[in-house]
Order: structure tokens, then C-alpha cells, then sequence
């Protein structure tokens, strides 16, 4: 969906990707850092990313920016909401679009979203008598 919008993503050759992050090369946009901040103010959270070609003084200010879709698959959601994701990427970062007329629609379309899919429903009894979670200690 993003590559359809004409963002420059990793991999093209070799189908994308095999795994659950997609990256991009923004620096037609001013790079990572910045890029991902501005999705920030619409909601949207990315990561700044360096990618071939950048060089270790651009560890702060990479070229790339990536997304990781795990999560999207944990809140259920699929190919056809990457269409819409990808459609806020392109009014925000090549239309221009502001990031805070963009926030609200990504709030409301957040919304059919908020049941984690996808894990082992733990019953609650199986904490019970604990006074904290192992993991966490």
C-alpha cells in the first residue's frame, strides 16, 4: 500500500519483506527523525531507521523510517487497514497534510480496533494468591 503511494520502500526486488517491519527510505522528506515526529502529532508511531547507504554519523538523523505491522496484527487488523494507514502516511508526509487534521481520523479509526488479537487468554484465577507477576520482578 505504501509503495502504491510512491514511498520508496525496502526490498522492492525481493518481495518487501519476510518479516513484520517494513522500511522506508524518507530522506526526500528530511529523513527518519524527523519524519517520525511528525506522524507522532497524528497518532501514528514509527521509528527513525538507518538503512543502507547511511553512514555512522547518521545514526541520529538516519534516512529511514520503520513500521512495524506486528503490532497492527495484534489489534486484528490486515492488508485492507494497511490501505487506509498507508493513506495517512501520504497526506501527511507527501501531501503535507497537518499532522493534527489527520489525529482525529486516526483516533476514530483506532477505535474499531482495541481488543488484542492473536495471544493465549490467560483466566484470571491463575494469578490468584500471586502479589506480583514473576515476569516483572
Amino acid at each position: 500500500a505504501l509503495y502504491s503511494y510512491g514511498f520508496k520502500v525496502l526490498g522492492e526486488k525481493k518481495g518487501f519483506t519476510e518479516s513484520h517491519q517494513v522500511v522506508l527510505d524518507v530522506k526526500e522528506f528530511g529523513g527518519g527523525a524527523p519524519v517520525a515526529e511528525l506522524l507522532e502529532k497524528a497518532n501514528i508511531i514509527t521509528n527513525k531507521n538507518m538503512i543502507p547507504g547511511d553512514t555512522p554519523e547518521m545514526v541520529k538523523r538516519p534516512s529511514g523510517l520503520r513500521l512495524g505491522t506486528q503490532e497492527l496484527t495484534r489489534w486484528g487488523m490486515r492488508e485492507g487497514e494497511m490501505e487506509q494507514i498507508a493513506e495517512f502516511f501520504k497526506r501527511i508526509i507527501i501531501d503535507g497534510e497537518r499532522p493534527e487534521k489527520v489525529r482525529g481520523e486516526v483516533k476514530e479509526f483506532r477505535q474499531n480496533y482495541l481488543k488484542i488479537h492473536y495471544t493465549f487468554e490467560v483466566p484470571a484465577e491463575a494469578f490468584k494468591g500471586l502479589k506480583t507477576l514473576p515476569l516483572l520482578q
